[in-house]
């Protein structure tokens, strides 16, 4: 049976800092479980980002990494920062270590304190409900499935959407809508399969039912309000809470990897 990767250390780097090196790495994780990738959309796509979180195991090679841009947005007079999680991929050995969720904690938190009476927003798009799961599980956000949008965040969602994909944002349904062909970046064809544990979860189905066409690439605009209550909560929870039950062994059980499987899997668009 495969061994088990440990995530040792996670940066937070400028995009600009990134070496050829550092990017082919990057573009060969996003590949190998990505149909429809192409280098040179890639390198486009990162060159819009401004910074970018980073996971490393034990033997300091790259398991994951999830991209990040700064959108400036005026809405009813008043300026609006939302941060946009792009590209995000953990390698499935790594599942379930909250290495990119104290990563981006402490991102969102950086962030806050350079303007903590102004709003911030976190603007996700979502092709898996992991990418979905990670926003619901640690912020109000929405959509969900326990309430209407309100006003105001349907606005910013609009918004920040159709700022940053104009021609593909579908506004009623509330999707980016991929390009339909063999060359759409969606999630290989091995790691679309739900189970029925899975789908047990009403969250889950919820992403599923309104984001029914995931597994060609549509991605679902998700939006969350920064607080300070939240990131206090969510800073104790991966800074403290996580790795105390990890030391006493009362974390949860991670399933292994088949020992056929290639290293890397999806956790989805952000995971």
């Amino acid at each position: 049976m495969a061994q088990r990767r440990r995530i040792r250390r996670t940066t937070i780097d400028p995009v600009a800092a990134l070496s050829d090196s550092d990017r082919l790495a990057m573009f060969e994780l996003m590949d190998r479980y990505y149909r429809g990738m192409s280098r040179v959309q890639f390198d486009a796509d990162l060159a819009a980002k401004d910074h970018l979180i980073r996971m490393f195991d034990q033997d300091d090679l790259l398991c994951g990494f999830s991209t990040i841009q700064r959108l400036w947005l005026d809405y009813e007079g008043r300026r609006l920062l939302v941060v946009f999680s792009g590209d995000t991929v953990i390698d499935r050995d790594c599942w379930g270590q909250k290495a990119l969720q104290a990563g981006f904690t402490r991102y969102l938190v950086r962030t806050w304190l350079e303007r903590p009476f102004r709003p911030l927003y976190w603007f996700l798009i979502s092709k898996g409900f992991k990418t979905y799961l990670l926003m619901r599980h640690n912020f109000a956000s929405w959509p969900n499935h326990r309430e209407e949008l309100p006003a105001e965040v349907r606005a910013v969602l609009d918004h920040a959407a159709q700022a940053k994909y104009p021609q593909l944002y579908d506004p009623e349904r509330g999707l980016i809508v991929a390009p339909r062909g063999e060359d759409a970046q969606a999630v290989k064809a091995p790691y679309l399969e739900l189970s029925e544990e899975e789908l047990s979860n009403p969250e889950i189905r919820y992403f599923v039912a309104r984001n029914p066409e995931h597994h060609l690439g549509d991605e679902l605009c998700c939006l969350a309000k920064v607080r300070l209550r939240e990131l206090l909560w969510i800073g104790l929870k991966y800074g403290l809470w996580h790795p105390l039950r990890r030391l006493l062994g009362l974390g949860p059980k991670r399933k292994a990897a088949p020992e056929t499987a290639e290293a890397p899997a999806p956790a989805s668009e952000t995971s």
